[in-house]
């Protein structure tokens, strides 16, 4: 079984960076996304260049825009095991964006309390924006939160922006990937 912090590996965050326009009216359809895939392995630990592969996303990407709009409806439900957490659940995180009002970088948080429309969480990932660090803790608004995902009986709940993303890799690392997930 998993427990609260055991979370995703420091890979899986999405960052946007260049090639944004800078008109304020952007078009989503030039704007991509980097996502970095999702590498967590129990055992042995994968070398930091292997942690770190991404994924290319068009910020209108239809399938991601599904997946984040499932999150975001399941969010009610995913918040009630967060505070209520059954016998065999743990590892409970979200995903948002570390840089709102400037090139995106996605990243995943572990739950530490949530509040009313607020969660404080615990960085997984090593941001690479400037003034944020691994394991510090951040205060983030419910309407920020594009993802959630946690760990029942050795399978990973939740995690919608991370099935868009194995489905779009090679097959073999795919199931490699579905089966450390339990799916």
């Amino acid at each position: 079984m998993r427990r609260a912090g055991d979370g995703i590996s420091g890979a899986n965050r999405e960052r946007i960076g260049p090639g944004r326009p800078a008109a304020p009216k952007r078009r989503p359809t030039t704007r991509l996304y980097r996502v970095a895939v999702v590498l967590f392995l129990l055992v042995p630990p994968l070398p930091a260049s292997a942690q770190d592969a991404t994924v290319a996303v068009p910020a209108g990407d239809p399938e991601m825009a599904a997946a984040i709009a499932k999150a975001r409806a399941g969010l009610p439900v995913f918040f009630g095991h967060a505070t209520a957490p059954g016998p065999d659940e743990g590892g409970f995180m979200i995903k948002y964006d570390l840089r709102p009002a400037g090139p995106s970088e996605l990243i995943w948080a572990e739950i530490v309390s949530h509040k009313g429309d607020m969660t404080v969480a615990r960085l997984l990932n090593t941001p690479l924006t400037a003034g944020f660090a691994k394991d510090q803790q951040v205060s983030v608004p419910d309407r920020k939160v594009i993802d959630w995902a946690y760990w029942r009986a050795g399978t990973l709940v939740g995690g919608a922006t991370m099935r868009v993303l194995i489905a779009r890799m090679d097959p073999k690392a795919a199931r490699a990937m579905r089966d450390r997930f339990g799916w």
